[in-house]
C-alpha cells in the first residue's frame, strides 16, 4: 500500500529569480499558505515513512516554515540541477529501503489521488522508475517523453536540449518521479552536465535506466493545471485564480 516503504523527496532549494523577490520561491503564499506547505500536505496524505526537503536558498526560513512537521532537511548549498539536488538526499536515505517519490516544492496544485495512482502503477508494473507525464496538444516548455516504435519509454529530453522533431512530441515530463531507491542512486552516479544548461538533470536517469535494461513507465494526466510549477509572478496569479474557482 502507498506509504509503506515510501520516502518523499521534495526539491525546494531554488531562489526563483523570475519571481522578482528576495523571498525563496517555495515560500511565496498561495491561498495564504506557502507553496511548499501545499506540497507537504498533499504528500502527507500518502502516509510516507520519510519526508525529506532539499533546501538551499534561505534554508533557515524554509525550515521555519515547516516547523512542527515530521520533515527532515538536506542541504544543496550550490544549485547544480535537479539530479544534483536528489543526490544530496542519498546519505540521509542510506538505511532506507523502498520507493522514493520525487517532486518539486513549487507545484502546489498536484493532487494526492494522482500521486497515489502513480505509486500504484509503479508497484503493479514492477518498473525501476515511473514518471508522471502530461498529454496535451498545447505547447509547453517542459521536457518531452521520447518513446520507441513499440511505445516503450526511451528517455526524457529537456526542452532546451530537444531537437525540432522532439519538440513535436505531445507528452511532457512533469518532474514527478517514483524510483526504486537502490536503482535511483546508482543511476544518479552516472549523470553528467553535458547539456544546454550545464546542470545535472534528474531527467537523464530515464535514458540511463532504459539503456541498462530497466523498465520505465508513465502515469499520464491531462490536467495541465495540476502540474503547474510556480516560476513567475504570472504563474502565481494563475494558481490563485485556479484555487478560487
Amino acid at each position: 500500500m502507498p506509504g509503506q516503504g515510501l520516502a518523499a523527496v521534495i526539491l525546494a532549494a531554488g531562489k526563483g529569480t523570475r519571481m522578482h523577490s528576495d523571498r525563496a520561491k517555495v515560500l511565496h503564499p498561495l491561498a495564504s499558505r506557502p507553496l511548499l506547505i501545499h506540497v507537504l500536505d498533499t504528500v502527507g496524505a500518502l502516509n510516507p515513512s520519510r519526508v525529506l526537503v532539499v533546501v538551499g536558498y534561505q534554508a533557515e526560513e524554509v525550515k521555519q516554515a515547516c516547523a512542527n512537521r515530521p520533515v527532515e532537511f538536506v542541504e544543496q548549498a550550490e544549485q547544480l540541477g535537479t539530479g544534483h539536488a536528489v543526490q544530496k538526499a542519498q546519505a540521509a536515505l542510506e538505511d532506507f529501503e523502498g520507493d522514493v517519490l520525487i517532486l518539486c516544492g513549487d507545484m502546489p496544485l498536484i493532487r494526492s489521488t494522482t500521486l497515489q495512482a502513480l505509486l500504484r502503477k509503479h508497484h503493479e508494473t514492477g518498473a525501476g522508475c515511473t514518471l508522471l507525464s502530461l498529454k496535451t496538444k498545447e505547447p509547453k516548455d517542459f521536457g518531452r517523453v521520447v518513446r520507441g516504435p513499440g511505445g516503450a519509454v526511451l528517455r526524457v529530453v529537456e526542452a532546451k536540449d530537444a531537437t525540432e522533431q522532439e519538440k513535436t512530441v505531445d507528452e511532457y515530463s512533469s518532474g514527478v518521479y517514483c524510483f526504486d531507491k537502490g536503482i535511483l542512486f546508482k543511476t544518479l552516479a552516472s549523470i553528467d552536465t553535458r547539456n544546454a544548461q550545464g546542470e545535472y538533470y534528474l531527467t537523464d536517469t530515464v535514458g540511463i535506466l532504459t539503456r541498462d535494461g530497466h523498465r520505465v513507465e508513465c502515469h499520464s494526466t491531462r490536467d495541465a493545471d495540476e502540474i503547474l510549477g510556480i516560476n513567475s509572478t504570472e504563474d502565481l496569479k494563475k494558481a490563485e485564480q485556479i484555487v478560487q474557482t
